[in-house]
């Protein structure tokens, strides 16, 4: 029997946030009693698993629903390299524009080398981008079935930043090094990019990369939280719902505009 969208996003909320709350909440709670310090082993494997709660609620929810036989189909699924070059240019002007205002106005410090936001990359998957499994492969498009492009952009921004919330109690994580506002406005920007990646490409693996590029790249520039973030926020948001305009009048059958 089918899964109605509402049920799946419920379902896919109840895990995601059961895995990673009770992973992070463990450090939180540990970190309180001067144990499980965040770098040590045990804290770092709760903080991966819980990082990754979206992907691992994705696979058991997907294997539930009959859309998955397995791990192999699983990453066939959501790992598809091959697509149109233009699309791997879309990931990188979305990347070029995140971090134009700041540079142009001096709101960086490059404290590494660029080409180790290169390097990054691929550990960036894994400590940041299978996360899109599940925002963008499973409650993005769960969540449109139901309300326009727009309101559900901003929800799914909205749970991210709570999703993320306890990573500013554990002592030692760049998080709790800076405000939470802050943090929580910029996901604003990010959601619109990465929601229109998966609306125009229709590939998750792009908001892997994106989103695990992005994470890199800010590793090496370490970008101030100041005005230029704020700018940053509405420029993409603003390109963002551009291209998804521009892409709708090539694609009418999608009627993006009339369900904004």
């Amino acid at each position: 029997m089918k899964t109605e969208p509402k049920s799946r996003v419920a379902q896919f909320l109840l895990w995601t946030f059961a895995i990673t709350w009770i992973c992070w909440g463990t450090v939180v709670i540990a970190n309180r009693f001067g144990t499980l310090q965040y770098g040590t082993p045990l804290a770092m494997i709760l903080f991966l698993i819980g990082g990754n709660g979206p992907p691992i609620a994705s696979y058991f929810l997907l294997k539930r629903w009959g859309e998955i036989d397995g791990f192999k189909s699983f990453m066939k699924k959501y790992f598809q390299f091959k697509t149109d070059a233009k699309h791997y240019a879309m990931i990188f002007g979305f990347l070029v524009l995140h971090f134009l205002i700041p540079l142009a106005m001096g709101a960086s410090n490059q404290t590494v080398a660029l080409y180790m936001g290169l390097a990054y990359i691929p550990v960036n998957i894994i400590g940041g981008g299978l996360e899109e499994i599940g925002w963008r492969g499973i409650l993005q498009p769960e969540l449109e079935k139901r309300i326009p492009f727009v309101p559900a952009t901003i929800m799914v921004a909205l749970i991210w930043a709570v999703w993320h919330l306890p990573l500013w109690a554990i002592i030692g994580t760049y998080q709790s090094t800076i405000g939470f506002s802050m943090f929580a406005v910029s996901v604003f920007g990010f959601s619109f990019v990465l929601a229109a990646i998966r609306k125009v490409t229709g590939s998750v693996f792009l908001c892997i990369l994106f989103h695990a590029s992005t994470n890199s790249f800010n590793g090496v520039f370490m970008l101030d939280q100041d005005i230029s973030t704020i700018l940053t926020i509405i420029l993409e948001i603003g390109v963002s719902i551009g291209v998804i305009f521009w892409w709708s009048k090539r694609n009418p059958k999608h009627e993006f505009q009339s369900n904004l």
